[in-house]
């Protein structure tokens, strides 16, 4: 039987593997929070000091923490839920994937909370790794050139490894390196990875990660942490951020002289143009204006070996594409136009590109230009298949005829999939059988469970956020950053649906201090 000194120090290079597995390997993730539980099991077993380490002190240490109560509820409440479930296969597909939800925190908040200078280190490891994957999701940016954003990351979805990105700003901005007691450029090297963090989640379009930190540090600086920091970081997000969004926003709508009326009626070569006046605006024109499609297809097929109709692999009609790409150049849709494209245009369009601004190396430009193309396009046509944001809000809509059709007990664990999408297909939505999920937490909670259960969940974790538990921690900035950061991420992502996504929720209650612990005072320790 190993020593109990020998199960803490697995405890911990666990707990290091464990951070930087679950933004590189969900196979080598599963393996540690398994390794981490039986650790935890055999260290029941030793006996320091003498005496059989205490099951029973775990036991008492479980009793006293009302946010364990919350998660062991949490999971209870998915298995709960396949009692009226009608796709049991899917509930418990469910239930596989959320277990981490229920071990992992009790494993951590059963066991001694680590000790200053181990939690930096700790924490520095989970960092480093972090940056070393956005520099390889950069660097595939850089060198790919079909490369979707979205697929930038390799290792987990972009989204989810946004907020590991906005954990890795929270650390720097509030925890001492482990080397802060040497005379050395720290502080300007913690302030650097901020700015790169930030430059690298305007790469991926990342607007949730954006409005977090907004939100987050804005909640830093009202509380007691006034620090410059967080001074700095709120006024490069607030005062940076709005004038760059400011000035691409007014490029973007500055109209082009050929926008201007009276329109002409006739092509270059004779042929009636198509002013559909509809107003959508991209990049200063209307895009349905100056349309002469006979001629956009002869010219095309004549500079292309792409069918004029032709789907591309992302989906994307080459039709709609050749027009906005046009417009984006000032150019008429018709044979003049085409015949200006050069030939490198002309393959970027074939790859599915609608905009050269996508192609632009300035990641606030392409991010604005994304967001206002999708604004101009819903408003004007109520369209949303495609439109990150506006899929979601249609999604919201149709969850919550779910849950008011379930209003009390909701429709089940494994149920929820299915009649979100039963109830898109009934409102004839573009997005029914998709294979979308709700985006949203929250309304994916009260669907599966109802008001009766979520209500419950909901006075546990308050409890929790009451008592004298991590979830109390406002003395902790870091812990504070991180429970914000969940409970926004909630609001626009089913972050408990992936295993990396329950990772993020439930690793950082590793990182508790003492002074937040109900772990009782023999049990702590000063590494």
């Amino acid at each position: 039987m190993l020593g109990a000194t020998v199960h803490r120090h697995i405890y911990v290079v666990l707990l290091t593997l464990l951070g930087g597995c679950m933004v590189t390997s969900v196979w080598a993730s599963n393996l540690v929070w398994v390794l981490l539980a039986a650790n935890w099991f055999f260290e029941g077993w030793s006996r320091p000091d003498g005496r059989r380490f205490c099951w029973l002190d775990r036991w008492q240490t479980a009793r006293r923490s009302p946010l364990l109560h919350a998660f062991v509820a949490l999971y209870l409440c998915y298995v709960v839920g396949m009692l009226w479930t009608s796709n049991t296969a899917h509930g418990l597909g469910i239930l596989q994937v959320k277990l981490p939800l229920l071990v992992v925190p009790v494993v951590v908040l059963t066991s001694r909370p680590l000790g200053g200078r181990v939690r930096r280190l700790v924490l520095a490891a989970y960092a480093a790794t972090v940056l070393v994957v956005s520099i390889i999701a950069t660097v595939r940016l850089l060198t790919l050139p079909d490369l979707p954003y979205r697929d930038a990351v390799p290792y987990i979805s972009h989204i989810r490894f946004a907020l590991n990105c906005c954990m890795v700003i929270f650390i720097a901005a509030t925890t001492r390196s482990p080397l802060s007691t040497l005379h050395s450029p720290f502080p300007v090297l913690r302030l650097l990875l901020v700015l790169w963090m930030l430059v690298f989640l305007a790469l991926i379009h990342s607007y949730t990660a954006f409005g977090i930190l907004a939100v987050v540090s804005l909640v830093l600086l009202l509380t007691s942490y006034r620090r410059w920091p967080f001074i700095v970081l709120w006024l490069l997000l607030a005062v940076g951020a709005l004038f760059l969004v400011w000035r691409e926003a007014k490029a973007y709508y500055r109209l082009v002289p050929q926008a201007s009326e009276p329109l002409p009626a006739l092509t270059a070569g004779g042929r009636p143009y198509i002013h559909l006046r509809d107003g959508i605006i991209e990049n200063g024109n209307y895009i349905n204006n100056y349309l002469c499609p006979d001629e956009m297809r002869t010219e095309w097929q004549r500079r292309s070996g792409v069918a004029y109709d032709s789907v591309g692999d992302e989906g994307y009609t080459l039709q709609p594409t050749l027009v906005r790409y046009l417009n984006a150049l000032g150019l008429t849709k018709d044979s003049v136009g085409v015949c200006s494209l050069t030939d490198a245009q002309v393959a970027d369009i074939e790859h599915g590109v609608a905009n050269p601004v996508y192609l632009d190396r300035n990641p606030v430009r392409k991010m604005v230009y994304v967001m206002l193309f999708e604004r101009e396009y819903y408003v004007h046509t109520h369209a949303v298949r495609g439109f990150t944001m506006l899929q979601r809000l249609e999604l919201w809509q149709a969850t919550l005829g779910v849950i008011g059709e379930h209003l009390w007990t909701g429709v089940g664990t494994g149920d929820v999939d299915d009649a979100l999408h039963a109830r898109l297909a009934a409102t004839d939505s573009s997005l029914a059988g998709s294979g979308k999920s709700t985006h949203n937490q929250y309304l994916a909670i009260l669907a599966a469970f109802g008001l009766v259960g979520t209500l419950l969940l909901l006075f546990l974790f308050l409890r929790a956020a009451t008592q004298r538990s991590p979830l109390s921690a406002l003395r902790s900035p870091l812990l504070l950053a991180w429970l914000l950061t969940v409970l926004l991420s909630f609001l626009t992502e089913d972050t408990l649906d992936t295993l990396a996504g329950i990772l993020f929720c439930t690793y950082f209650l590793a990182f508790r201090t003492p002074q937040c612990t109900n772990t009782t005072p023999s049990a702590t320790e000063s590494e």
